[in-house]
């Protein structure tokens, strides 16, 4: 068996490579990763809303429980999209994925829901909603925020992308 750096195969430059020839030197060329464009986001952002709106959310989230595991929501799958860890360039773990998409996104609605239940508590003995607006408005303000800060500095990353360590790659591109 040759050596393919000592005698390295020739081919036409119209053909394709031939296949890894079984030495266990060869490095294939490291894979170049481009992240998805803040257009591709919001466009990935919008389609899973409008996905789990029209499962009634029951079948987002199973569709979303399956394929967690290769990095990609619903809408990500759609698109070509997949998210990878950014420490490692590794298709982000399931569990990653699931902290990016249940538990921070979550924990800011848990915020709302105290506002809310205190709100509710209240005005039964005659005080305002006063904290249900402003659970509404810190939920809703991360929501906002969230979808918005991909336009930030350039690098194409949510919230969750800096919380979870994560960034969103095209892989259709």
């Amino acid at each position: 068996m040759s050596n393919w750096n000592s005698n390295p195969p020739s081919w036409n430059s119209n053909q394709t490579p031939p296949p890894w020839n079984g030495n266990q030197n060869f490095n294939p060329p490291p894979r170049v990763l481009r992240r998805a464009t803040p257009q591709h986001r919001l466009g990935g952002y919008a389609l899973d809303v409008a996905l789990a709106t029209v499962t009634l959310g029951i079948g987002w989230v199973i569709w979303s429980l399956v394929i967690w595991g290769s990095g990609q929501t619903p809408a990500k799958q759609i698109l070509k999209m997949r998210i990878y860890n950014a420490t490692n360039a590794k298709v982000a773990s399931w569990g990653q994925v699931a902290i990016r998409q249940f538990v921070i996104p979550f924990s800011f609605y848990i915020v709302f829901i105290i506002f809310d239940a205190a709100s509710t508590r209240s005005s039964s003995y005659g005080g305002s909603s006063l904290l249900g607006v402003i659970g509404m408005f810190i939920y809703f303000g991360y929501l906002v925020t969230d979808a918005l800060w991909i336009f930030k500095g350039g690098a194409s990353q949510r919230l969750v992308d800096v919380w979870a360590k994560t960034i969103v790659v095209n892989e259709a591109a």
